[in-house]
């Protein structure tokens, strides 16, 4: 009798170890951009992003209201700014305040990989968990999407979000694909500042490879490499591209008039066919990015893409994610 009693009850005490135990080992294991293992000892609920992509997609994952602490330049984005009430800047994303991170208790910060704070060493020394998570590469977005997911228990939601990628990647991939590679429209892709074209593996250079058009730049060996105007008409591109930062006292037509007025520019045949085009570069980089690949491939091939809208994609976007982002200036012109 004794010997079944304690069976009984050892049969109960595993039966609740069973229960119990799976909440009490609650690590979050997921891997950065770069492809280390990062362990949290539960779920993030108090998070820094020095990195605008991420603070984004945090958005986009229903955590806005886990964002406590951003920089100075996405706190100016007023679109963004009411789905993250709780957040205080903590400075510059180059070199943050480290007493300001502090003092707001993270359980997490993110930042760039590709451009790390200057004083990430300070950070990492401060007891500062810097987790780098770029959100921003077309490549690499789904991976960084899936991660944040994990780091703060939105799979569902990371699931929902990967899932309207893949709907519009595998829309142009599916028109574009019978195009050959002598047929593919020669393209410079300019940056923000003149003259700073954007070469192989940059953020606009992977778009661009969905999109079947041919980067003029990928052969330069540098990802960011500056060039001249005299390389640029040698090269005479069928398209040209130009990324910005939106500034309030220039429109996207302004900035497409001022390249289409360079000197020697009257030359080239993207000029003589009308084929410039101006994208803010919250379409070519982020969460956003697969309304600027629907973009790039109208322009690149506007028979094949002519029902495609861009429009659209932001208003899918907008409703699905993160309200308030179908309106602002993404494009000039308008396709």
């Amino acid at each position: 009798m004794m010997k079944n009693s304690y069976m009984y009850y050892f049969a109960i005490f595993v039966l609740i170890c069973g229960l119990i135990l799976p909440f009490c080992s609650a690590d979050v294991l997921f891997t950065d951009t770069s492809g280390d293992t990062i362990t949290l000892p539960s779920v993030a609920k108090r998070i820094i992003c020095l990195n605008s992509d991420a603070a984004e997609a945090l958005v986009v994952l229903g955590a806005g209201n886990s964002i406590i602490g951003l920089t100075d330049s996405t706190i100016k984005d007023t679109a963004l700014m009411k789905h993250m009430p709780n957040a205080m800047s903590v400075g510059d994303w180059q070199t943050p305040g480290i007493e300001r991170i502090l003092a707001l208790k993270p359980d997490a910060v993110i930042s760039y990989s590709s451009s790390k704070p200057k004083n990430a060493e300070q950070l990492k020394n401060a007891g500062i968990n810097l987790i780098y998570l770029d959100c921003y590469k077309f490549n690499t977005l789904k991976h960084d999407i899936t991660s944040l997911g994990t780091m703060i228990g939105a799979d569902e939601k990371a699931e929902q979000y990967l899932t309207f990628v893949k709907k519009w990647e595998d829309e142009v991939t599916s028109r574009l694909k019978k195009i050959s590679e002598q047929d593919l429209p020669t393209v410079y892709i300019e940056g923000y500042s003149d003259y700073s074209a954007q070469g192989k593996d940059s953020g606009i250079d992977i778009l661009m490879g969905i999109a079947r058009g041919k980067n003029l730049a990928a052969s330069l060996g540098e990802q960011w490499p500056k060039v001249t105007p005299e390389w640029v008409m040698s090269e005479n591109p069928s398209v040209i591209i130009k990324t910005v930062s939106l500034k309030p006292d220039k429109t996207l037509e302004q900035v497409r008039d001022e390249m289409i007025a360079r000197t020697g520019f009257d030359s080239l045949d993207a000029v003589k066919e009308k084929q410039v085009f101006v994208l803010n570069g919250d379409l070519v980089y982020g969460p956003r990015s697969p309304a600027g690949l629907i973009y790039l491939a109208k322009a690149l091939h506007p028979d094949e893409c002519k029902d495609l809208s861009p429009k659209d994609v932001l208003q899918e976007y907008a409703d699905s994610f993160v309200s308030g982002t179908e309106t602002g200036e993404y494009y000039a012109p308008v396709l």
